[in-house]
């Protein structure tokens, strides 16, 4: 093709030498328009600070908020995976699901039931280890769809579960020493120090039996007097009935490659990132905070 004058928008006009045909050449800079989008998202950038005024990069970046990401199906299997929910409203959560390298998977939904759950695990393959931290809706979705899993629940959040309970400091001997039980969780590193925990976790249930029996008459009906430290102990011996809180010394899995033993992974490197992205550009709709 060659010149052929401009157009009445003043556009250059091309004109094709053997047919006569003209037309017009647009550059798409669809792409530099997505770097400037995911430059300011991804930053503590203002609107306006990107050399053009906020008015102006809204228009050019609109059509991005459009875009619905959509996570592919994962047919690879995974030695471990990290999975978690994080809330963006009352009843909108993104269950995120990552390995030691990048994400695997995610789903938006309006809870972290079981039906949301099994929707995230249908589009992966299942992998040797999950790790989690807890939730009836998670149990059961995985009990259905990776039967074959195991599952090794974040020390660090059964410890937490403790410490809302115990609260730092107990005012109680009793909540003193199961929290003390419940720290020690954290450095268990070996199979002799998790026989050492879980003796020691026996010898306070046994010892203090009695103490959390105890019960008290309010407003003319009777109650447990402790029921902060008898939910913390049922949630204790929950995981210990499971065999969920030391999957990671197993041997054979150890064998496949290390197994940890918290969620970090994915509260600290994923989770962590998206709420500071949120709290960088507060103020955003629901539908864009999904997004």
């Amino acid at each position: 093709m060659k010149g052929h004058g401009r157009t009445a928008a003043g556009s250059k006009r091309w004109q094709c030498t053997s047919c006569g045909a003209t037309a017009t050449h647009r550059i798409d800079n669809s792409a530099k328009l997505l770097a400037l989008f995911l430059r300011w998202l991804l930053s503590k950038l203002p609107q306006g600070g990107l050399g053009m005024p906020d008015r102006t990069f809204r228009r050019l970046t609109s059509r991005f908020w459009s875009i619905w990401p959509i996570a592919p199906i994962c047919d690879e299997a995974h030695h471990v995976v990290h999975v978690d929910g994080i809330w963006l409203g009352r009843s909108c959560v993104v269950l995120i699901a990552c390995t030691a390298e990048h994400v695997v998977g995610w789903h938006l939904a309006r809870s972290e039931s079981k039906a949301a759950w099994s929707a995230l695990m249908s589009r992966m393959a299942p992998p040797d280890v999950v790790v989690c931290d807890g939730g009836g809706g998670f149990e059961a979705a995985r009990r259905e769809r990776w039967p074959r899993t195991r599952v090794q629940r974040c020390v660090f959040h059964a410890f937490a579960q403790v410490k809302r309970c115990t609260t730092a400091r107990p005012r109680l001997q009793a909540g003193v020493e199961l929290y003390g039980i419940a720290k020690d969780l954290l450095a268990v590193g070996d199979l002799d120090g998790a026989a050492r925990w879980l003796a020691s976790f026996s010898s306070w249930c046994s010892r203090w039996e009695a103490f959390l029996k105890e019960r008290e008459v309010v407003d003319g009906r009777s109650r447990y007097k402790h029921r902060r430290l008898r939910k913390a102990r049922s949630g204790l011996e929950r995981l210990c009935r499971e065999g969920t809180l030391f999957t990671f010394l197993d041997e054979g899995l150890a064998r496949e490659g290390a197994v940890p033993s918290t969620n970090n992974r994915i509260e600290g490197g994923v989770n962590a990132l998206v709420r500071e992205m949120l709290r960088e550009h507060r103020g955003l709709r629901l539908t864009r905070r999904a997004k």
